[in-house]
């Protein structure tokens, strides 16, 4: 059995990790946003959103609009410095920082999406992880109890010696000179079980109590995830997540104001519109990649559900869809920057899957 530890557990470091770099990359694409409101591409764009619906219900004019979107960046700038810093207070069993850190996630998450990017998710699915277990056991009493080994070489070669299967008991010491045989406890020609008549004198226990301990830390093995893979699970559920929902927006947009697209792609792509690019070309355009991200964020989510349920087929294909993932992420990083936030979750993910305690946890044969 696992005695209780005072070390961090591995998933307050990792949900530390990442809520430091997400809220450094807040700070970043605040600050930029900020900086930019005064442009004229920037004013434009506004003005193109505040002519669509339902932004031309709310009466806002151009500057209200820039002033109300430099306000979100100011806040989300703010909470994302104090994030940052409870982020390693947190690494600690702080209660009060871990608390503190709740709070502030959640404007950092909501000004985060006016910002334009999907790091105030990652903030604030790194502190719902302090809020699950075994964090929550180490910020309640300062200790927590790591999952049980697994049985190691010294009791399996006891087994094989003859040892009875399924306990931890050594051998009998060895008999020297004659011994009594012990009174005969059944009945004259009763056949006797195999294996009883090199263990003449210890008769196994019987009943529900006389459960074999190595079956009891199997079974705690099965049940007690690695802090490693649920940390892989809640990456891909945010990042596949909120992808799948920025897809289904584009193929909202595309369909009911494929205008506004029109407009941000002159200011972003012009040279498209000047070679002639038509307002269809560019909803089939949406479609097609929009299909393709839906059904590959559909296929993360439903593999990351069966990886949790301990199916290694789905591990397997999880770290092939990040691995492909990281890769085409990698070849459009220099014409999207912040394109290098899904490829660090990628990255991540596969190194959480590759680890030794959760290969370990999927090569378990259920007794």
């Amino acid at each position: 059995m696992s005695q209780p530890t005072e070390q961090r557990p591995p998933q307050v470091t990792v949900a530390s990790g990442i809520i430091m770099f997400a809220s450094f990359i807040v700070l970043v694409t605040a600050w930029e946003q900020v900086a930019t409101l005064g442009s004229l591409d920037t004013q434009q764009a506004i003005r193109d959103v505040l002519a669509e619906a339902p932004f031309s219900s709310l009466g806002f004019d151009v500057e209200g609009a820039a002033q109300v979107l430099r306000i979100t960046c100011m806040v989300a700038a703010a909470c994302a410095c104090a994030t940052a810093i409870l982020g390693w207070f947190v690494r600690k069993p702080d209660r009060s920082s871990r608390l503190a850190l709740t709070i502030f996630a959640g404007p950092v998450f909501v000004a985060g999406l006016a910002v334009g990017g999907l790091a105030g998710s990652f903030v604030a699915a790194g502190t719902a992880m302090l809020w699950l277990a075994p964090a929550r056991e180490w910020f309640a009493t300062g200790r927590w109890t790591p999952p049980a080994s697994a049985p190691d070489k010294q009791a399996r070669s006891r087994t094989s010696l003859g040892a009875p299967r399924g306990t931890d008991r050594p051998l009998d010491p060895p008999r020297t000179g004659p011994t009594t045989p012990p009174p005969a406890t059944r009945p004259f020609g009763e056949h006797r079980p195999p294996g009883e008549h090199a263990h003449l004198g210890a008769q196994p226990p019987t009943g529900p109590a006389a459960l074999p301990t190595t079956r009891q830390q199997h079974q705690q093995l099965l049940l007690a995830r690695p802090p490693a893979m649920v940390a892989a699970f809640v990456i891909t559920v945010v990042t596949a997540g909120g992808l799948l929902a920025l897809s289904l927006l584009w193929l909202a947009m595309a369909g009911l104001s494929p205008e506004f697209l029109m407009s941000v792609l002159e200011q972003q792509q012009p040279e498209l519109v000047d070679d002639g690019l038509t307002l269809e070309q560019v909803r089939e355009t949406v479609y097609a990649y929009a299909s393709v991200f839906i059904v590959w964020c559909l296929l993360a989510l439903v593999l990351a559900g069966f990886a949790m349920a301990r199916r290694d087929w789905a591990r397997r294909g999880l770290m092939v869809t990040a691995a492909v993932s990281a890769a085409v992420c990698l070849v459009f990083v220099v014409s999207i920057p912040l394109i290098v936030i899904p490829a660090a979750a990628a990255v991540a993910t596969v190194v959480c899957l590759r680890r030794i305690e959760v290969r370990r946890w999927f090569s378990l044969e259920p007794h």
